[in-house]
């Protein structure tokens, strides 16, 4: 089968372009990345990261690890911790334009496919802040560039690339296990592709990959496979059903047109379209956003086939408007560049959750430790602070004094695994419990304060508990994988 016909260009005007588009969006994220405090799972991964472990409860281990690495070479901070994922979100909008490039298409039509990828808010709304769905955009998008390169050229190698880069996928978020099946269905349907199940580079790239997964999928089998149990609880969401059956059916339409009629990329089409059907019945609409700008980027290509010169003049300038239009009306609902104290009173904390989780979590520990501080000394010395979210005991950690700080603990998700041994406390301080709620394990449960945040975005009770029994012996009771 032969490649697409490619277009030469110049290396300096090619490298401009790319440069460009990637820088700018690396420093418009570097420039605002310290708008907002630690979010939520940014605390978690801190947290998980002083844990080293060859797996946790929601996610393989590479992203904790790198949390670690990155904090120990700049500081513990929002904006250090975020450098990674900025200059990620700039290797993804090259990565955009790359694949028009592979696709055989002009320097206009790959300048076009970077507008678009910069102005994209699913990429702009998710690369300021750290978090597995940048890391695992990467890999989905990079799987895709050589699943693309394979199904072009056939070269043996990238059958090698693929399995190096869905090993390292799996080790970033399970995920990507969708894009895995949407592959291996385009691979046995295809009979180009079959064809070459019966050389040795496939299955040399699949050993790879399940290689690469080897020291977690040890962990889960020793743990009694925790992250099923995450997975099982863990619910869709991302805007709901109907907004994920409209993008469903618009995604479809860009699939079909611009890929399923084309059999030399219907592969491509069959990778893109599985993880996405799948993840509607088990997941959220954002999974397979890695998946989008390669489809974008063949639908470029489509309309540069049209021969009616204004048609196909006035369809780029169509998309390059609104690409435009898109990043004006987006960017205020996905950049964080509002100030934490204007967060409640725009209303973005209730549009972007990821906003109003990266506020104020400095307060919330210092409230927490003032309501220790405040106990009576005798209960003080036995309390212990357990938290029904991790996010409590991550702020701790971050922004308290570790030789006054409580004890703090939380039976959500990979924190169980951390309950300190030889824990003898009486007392127990339940962030995020009503008394109701722990009436089984407490005498007299009493509400004696609610955490808050500054600028009304949000808070939480807290109950004071005389426990029952010895945390050990309730800790199990507590666990929430969901």
């Amino acid at each position: 089968m032969n490649a697409l016909p490619s277009r030469q260009h110049s290396p300096l005007i090619t490298g401009l372009l790319y440069g460009g588009a990637a820088l700018g969006v690396i420093a418009l994220h570097l420039s605002t990345n310290s708008t907002l405090g630690f979010h939520t799972d940014e605390l978690y991964y801190l947290t998980c990261g002083q844990h080293p472990a060859l797996g946790y409860v929601d996610f393989p281990p590479l992203v904790p690890l790198l949390a670690r690495l990155e904090t120990g070479l700049l500081g513990v901070s929002p904006w250090t911790l975020r450098v990674l994922p900025s200059l990620l979100g700039g290797l993804l909008v090259a990565l955009s334009g790359a694949y028009v490039r592979r696709l055989g298409g002009s320097l206009l039509l790959q300048g076009i496919a970077l507008l678009a990828a910069v102005a994209a808010p699913f990429l702009l709304g998710t690369n300021w802040v750290f978090q597995t769905v940048t890391f695992d955009q990467v890999t989905w998008m990079v799987a895709l560039y050589w699943f693309l390169c394979l199904v072009i050229e056939r070269r043996p190698r990238y059958w090698i690339y693929l399995g190096i880069t869905l090993g390292i996928g799996l080790e970033v978020k399970y995920t990507i296990a969708g894009l895995i099946v949407g592959i291996v269905i385009a691979v046995l349907v295809t009979p180009s592709l079959r064809s070459e199940l019966r050389t040795r580079y496939p299955w040399v790239a699949a050993a790879i990959a399940l290689l690469i997964l080897a020291p977690n999928l040890a962990w889960q089998v020793v743990e009694g496979f925790p992250s099923l149990t995450y997975i099982a609880n863990h619910g869709g969401g991302g805007g709901g059903p109907v907004t994920y059956l409209i993008e469903l059916g618009v995604y479809f339409f860009f699939v079909m047109v611009s890929m399923f009629r084309n059999q030399l990329l219907r592969p491509i089409g069959i990778a893109c379209a599985v993880p996405l059907v799948l993840f509607l019945f088990g997941g959220k609409s954002y999974y397979a956003a890695g998946t989008i700008p390669i489809v974008l980027a063949q639908g470029l290509m489509a309309i540069s086939r049209i021969e009616r010169p204004r048609l196909r003049s006035g369809l780029q300038i169509a998309v390059v408007v609104s690409s435009v239009l898109e990043f004006a009306v987006f960017f205020f609902l996905v950049v964080p560049v509002t100030p934490p104290d204007r967060i409640h009173a725009t209303g973005l904390d209730a549009i972007n959750e990821v906003f109003a989780d990266s506020v104020g979590w400095d307060d919330i520990a210092m409230q927490v430790t003032n309501i220790y501080g405040d106990l009576p000394a005798s209960e003080r010395v036995n309390t212990v602070v357990i938290s029904a979210y991790y996010g409590v005991p991550g702020a701790l950690d971050v922004y308290d004094n570790p030789n006054t700080r409580p004890i703090a603990v939380s039976p959500q998700l990979s924190d169980w695994y951390w309950l300190p041994k030889n824990l003898t406390a009486t007392y127990a301080l339940m962030v995020d419990y009503q008394p109701a709620e722990v009436a089984w394990m407490c005498t007299s449960p009493t509400l004696i304060a609610h955490l808050t945040v500054p600028y009304g975005v949000k808070g939480a009770p807290v109950t004071l508990c005389q426990l029952k029994a010895p945390i050990p012996e309730i800790w199990g009771k507590l666990r929430n994988f969901s």
